[in-house]
């Protein structure tokens, strides 16, 4: 179940890391706002693909922060009527419902038992 939940999120890492590349090659220097948060949203998405990946203990809590971001970004992408921006947009609304679903389900369930087994 986490390998898709992965694959989503480094999808939305890559499609902003494209989408930064390609604002700062076309030096648009009225889209900072844009590059920001592209920049800021890829960034947790890898973190919260590693942690997810493993299973670890904030897992749940880096889903809900990627969540807030990546739904901060898609409406700042939605803001600029290029195919693009359209799509990253897409790309990271579609994450940030992942994440909050994600970040929803509560403790891993090797956390858990483990947390039962110290009771």
């Amino acid at each position: 179940m986490n390998e898709d939940f992965v694959m989503t999120v480094q999808d939305c890492e890559a499609v902003c890391e494209h989408m930064t590349h390609h604002l700062i090659r076309m030096q648009m220097a009225d889209r900072v706002a844009q590059a920001m948060l592209l920049r800021e949203c890829a960034d947790i998405c890898g973190l919260t693909a590693k942690f997810a990946a493993r299973d670890a203990i904030y897992s749940r809590n880096a889903a809900a922060l990627c969540a807030d971001i990546c739904h901060t970004c898609g409406t700042e992408c939605l803001s600029y009527p290029d195919e693009m921006s359209q799509h990253c947009a897409m790309v990271c609304l579609n994450c940030a419902r992942h994440c909050r679903a994600f970040a929803a389900m509560g403790m891993p369930p090797r956390r858990r038992q483990r947390a039962m087994e110290q009771e």
